[in-house]
């Protein structure tokens, strides 16, 4: 009689159950991924958009504190209504060579957008409290915003600004005026 010889090696059946198992985990190693890059991408655009809204509070804090204190008008030159902000402030940000300018702050709710100018001649009678610029004139300062509007409380020039869900008030330093 013959000895019989043993087969080392792998059934159909084995190697197609292998291929089966290596794909599920191929698979569920995808998926773990792809949800690990997606919620990454979500933090750093989170954190891109609380940057940017920290920036314009910062600005908006920084041009209030430096707002200018007119003695003729016994207050503070800024104004307020639901969607504008006028203040005039010696901490421009386009005109920094200027040193006294007027910043007009304007939200457009059906836009989501806060738009920004700066005017060199504050001092010019068409700019009182009431003045809006045009919107083609304005640059936009930032993008996706819920809401933004500013009020001022007269006597003590303090603004407060109400940003998405939240409320903030900044104070003028009223160090400098203008009755030379």
């Amino acid at each position: 009689m013959l000895p019989h010889k043993t087969q080392n090696g792998f059934t159909l059946f084995e190697l197609l159950v292998s291929v089966v198992l290596l794909g599920m985990v191929s698979v569920m190693i995808y998926s773990v991924l792809n949800v690990g890059i997606k919620f990454s991408d979500q933090g750093e655009k989170r954190i891109l958009a609380i940057a940017r809204e920290q920036g314009l509070l910062s600005l908006v804090h920084r041009q209030i504190k430096s707002a200018l204190y007119d003695k003729g008008k016994k207050g503070v030159i800024l104004s307020a209504d639901d969607t504008t902000l006028r203040v005039v402030t010696m901490a421009p940000l386009i005109y920094r060579s200027a040193g006294i300018v007027l910043a007009v702050y304007r939200f457009v709710e059906g836009e989501g957008v806060v738009y920004y100018q700066e005017k060199r001649d504050y001092y010019n009678i068409d700019y009182d409290e009431d003045y809006t610029p045009d919107i083609e004139d304005m640059a936009i300062l930032l993008n996706d915003v819920t809401s933004f509007s500013a009020s001022v409380e007269e006597e003590s020039g303090v603004v407060t600004v109400l940003f998405g869900d939240k409320e903030y008030e900044f104070s003028p330093r009223c160090g400098i005026d203008l009755s030379y």
